[in-house]
């Protein structure tokens, strides 16, 4: 497990080897692609939350999110949250 804090202050814990796990790839491919419909760019950012945080894990961090950023999650904050944990991993370049 590692174990963080974002530069905002978020703390986090998460299995080091999700950076090994396929789908996490495949996931944060189809975020970026620009042929994907919004929508289904939305479901697969859940998923992935789902796949890192559990799905019991999703909610604290998102509410983490927003009391780092002035009360909102943004979906702009919580990936930028979101891609420094998998940056502090280096989960983007497996």
């Amino acid at each position: 497990m590692v174990k963080g804090k974002t530069k905002s202050g978020i703390k986090f814990q998460i299995n080091e080897k999700i950076k090994d796990d396929a789908r996490v790839l495949y996931m944060l491919v189809q975020i970026r692609k620009d042929d994907v419909p919004a929508e289904d760019k939305g479901k697969t950012v859940f998923d992935l939350l789902t796949l890192i945080f559990g799905s019991d894990g999703i909610m604290p961090f998102m509410n983490a999110v927003a009391e780092k950023h002035d009360g909102v999650c943004s979906t702009e904050a919580m990936m930028l949250e979101l891609n420094e944990i998998l940056d502090s991993i280096n989960a983007k370049n497996s």
